[in-house]
């Protein structure tokens, strides 16, 4: 069982401190149920006529409330049921960000089954592997596309019985195969099966305990094939708990799903949302994300690094195609909000009388605009993790009057850590309630808390290798911790930068710094303790240097020609200067050459999560990294290239590396 008094005992500090009622927050704890379907039941019984879940269909919005989502829940677990499926099987769910997703999740839960979610753009050779590995015998898929990529690797899967997609757009061939279904037969298939055993849905959800495994959450795979992480349910709640001392719930909050619902961080998130009972909504489909986040204005935001760096370079783009009115004010108001920012970041106290007048009128004139067009008007706390977020970039959101807040934890152990009360850039926040954290010996991040993963599925020794002799979980992290107790994430000890003359640096901090850039999407910082500076690897954002190119009459055809142009590394070297300003001699950007193309998780350049496979790249790249360091200006680049129809052709183009 949960004891909530225990939680709330370990979280009213960190709540009563950050300001807001906690009310709502503690009421939700009193009455806490030890598993997911247990808290549908309940939210149903309580508040049956409560909107749970919204959706945009063809510009209308359509809402599910708690008892539409427990009828739902239910009839597809008996349908699952009816199929054979037993309790401790394993059951994949793969889709964009819809009500069906979590519907899925909770039937599966329900019957004493775990979820296994993959990422919506996982390749047919991913979804082998995970499906085998974590011998899932039901897969419920989205729509053609994604059934396709079962049926295309169909007989590498004899242990996967049915294929259930719930969007019928395409699907017309479906009705001749009878490994695919449609879920509304599913749900019908569910109802038959109730008549007959009317109390079965209730039996086997009383019969679930927090000890069973809720969900097989598989690691991004940075540095090695994915592991299936074993999550209870009393991990999901609990961490979950955790996760709401960072965004505060309050009655009648809003949050938009479109985080992948694969990523851990996600599901915590939706599972805070069920037991404080947030409303959650769906766009409509991923073009239609900002235009729906806009519209909704949630309270709480969780986004990735990337996604807050895109908002980012959005708007820095807009500010440079604006008229010149809005320019200018928005160049007057801004260092009024990074000022307002150094007094909340920096000094942790109050403005004087005259900053608060300033702020005033900035926040008149222009910050409460561009948040309400970025729909961040009624945020409360935006939330990002899984990989750092520049410095700069939180300096920014902050001084427009958006905070957010970093937080730090594994698949294995999340949330570990989280900004608090009080947010600083460039560190991940405090320890949460019931979490430990210190410093190895070597530097590394060791973790441990009262509730962690129960391993790896079918990995006991990958288990066993995660914990030190005493019970912490190494993190394979390098970091230290601040005077005022914010835990600072260096980056993997792995990839930790050995420097000539001796020490170490970080390659994550100077990526973020280069990507504080409008125009740089990504970056791979190269160097080594027998070079005598950094290389860094830059690929372009398409759309953003497209148009400067455009606005500056620079005439181009694709990525490739783009990239190459000689206009193109000059606004990349003016960046280049600005970061090695504020790094050591030692470890400045000595070249950098633009990339012919994006670092694509299609070619194993990128996790499903967007984070770099910095091995396997310094290997792909070896010549160029090579010719880099020989003092060459300029290598002919080969390069296998997968098109969409399955095709595949050969890009051949000549890359320079110009010296700093």
């Amino acid at each position: 069982m949960i004891d909530a008094q225990q939680i709330w005992e370990e979280c009213r500090p960190v709540v009563e401190e950050s300001g807001f009622a906690p009310g709502h927050f503690k009421d939700s704890l009193f009455g806490l149920r030890d598993t997911l379907p247990k808290i549908l039941v309940a939210n149903y019984r309580s508040a049956a006529d409560t909107v749970c879940m919204r959706k945009k269909e063809f510009g209308i919005w359509r809402s599910y409330t708690w008892a539409e989502v427990y009828r739902n829940v239910k009839c597809m677990a008996l349908g699952l049921k009816h199929l054979g499926v037993e309790s401790g099987a394993k059951i994949s769910i793969i889709g964009d960000n819809d009500p069906e997703w979590y519907w899925a999740e909770l039937c599966t839960q329900a019957i004493g089954a775990a979820c296994v979610g993959l990422f919506i753009d996982a390749m047919p050779s991913d979804i082998d592997y995970v499906a085998n590995d974590s011998d899932s015998v039901i897969v419920f898929a989205k729509d053609q596309e994604q059934t396709d990529k079962f049926l295309e690797i169909r007989d590498k899967l004899p242990q996967v019985r049915r294929v259930i997609y719930w969007d019928d757009k395409g699907m017309a061939h479906a009705k001749d195969n009878p490994w695919l279904m449609r879920l509304a037969d599913l749900i019908d298939a569910g109802r038959q099966y109730e008549i007959e055993h009317p109390t079965l849905f209730d039996d086997v959800v009383a019969q679930g305990t927090s000890g069973d495994i809720a969900v097989l959450c598989y690691t991004s795979g940075t540095t090695s094939l994915p592991k299936g992480v074993m999550l209870s349910h009393e991990y999901l709640i609990k961490s979950a708990i955790r996760w709401g001392t960072a965004v505060m719930p309050q009655d009648g909050d809003n949050y938009l799903s479109y985080v992948p619902p694969a990523w851990i961080a996600e599901q915590l998130q939706v599972a805070a949302c069920s037991i404080f009972r947030t409303k959650v909504n769906f766009p409509e489909k991923p073009e239609t994300i900002m235009e729906n986040l806009r519209e909704i204005g949630p309270q709480t935001a969780l986004l990735s690094p990337m996604q807050w760096q895109s908002i980012y370079s959005q708007v820095q783009m807009k500010i440079l195609d604006t008229g010149f009115i809005r320019r200018f004010l928005y160049r007057l108001c801004l260092p009024v909000g990074y000022k307002v920012a150094a007094f909340i970041v920096d000094f942790d106290r109050s403005l004087p009388w005259h900053w608060r007048v300033m702020s005033f009128l900035a926040e008149w004139v222009c910050f409460h605009h561009m948040r309400d067009y970025l729909g961040l008007s009624r945020l409360r706390y935006g939330i990002t993790g899984g990989a750092a977020l520049g410095p700069d970039v939180f300096r920014w959101f902050i001084a427009i009057g958006a905070r957010i807040k970093d937080g730090y934890g594994l698949t294995e152990l999340t949330p570990a850590t989280i900004h608090q009360r009080r947010i600083i850039p460039g560190t991940s926040g405090q320890p949460l309630p019931g979490v430990e954290v210190r410093i190895g010996e070597e530097g590394e991040i060791q973790i441990r808390s009262d509730v962690a993963f129960k391993g790896y599925y079918k990995k006991e020794s990958a288990t066993k290798d995660m914990f030190s002799e005493d019970g912490w979980i190494k993190t394979g992290d390098c970091g230290g911790i601040s005077p005022n107790g914010h835990l600072i994430v260096y980056d993997r000890m792995k990839e930790m930068l050995p420097l000539k003359g001796g020490g170490h640096y970080s390659p994550t901090y100077i990526q973020n710094r280069l990507k504080f850039s409008p125009y740089i999407k990504e970056v791979l910082a190269v160097g080594g303790e027998d070079r005598e500076s950094i290389l860094a690897i830059v690929t372009i954002d398409f759309d953003n240097v497209g148009r400067w190119a455009e606005k500056n009459r620079i005439t181009y055809t694709t990525f490739v020609d783009l990239s190459q142009k000689d206009d193109v590394y000059d606004l990349v070297h003016k960046e280049v200067l600005r970061v090695n300003e504020t790094l050591p001699p030692n470890v400045r950007i000595g070249r950098y050459t633009l990339l012919h193309k994006e670092f694509d998780a299609d070619e194993s350049e990128l996790t499903r999560t967007r984070k770099l496979r910095r091995a396997f790249l310094e290997q792909k790249y070896a010549e160029l990294i090579s010719a880099a360091y020989d003092d060459k200006n300029r290598i002919t680049i080969q390069a296998d290239v997968k098109y969409r129809d399955g095709r595949q052709g050969t890009i051949r183009t000549d890359l320079q590396i110009r010296k700093v």
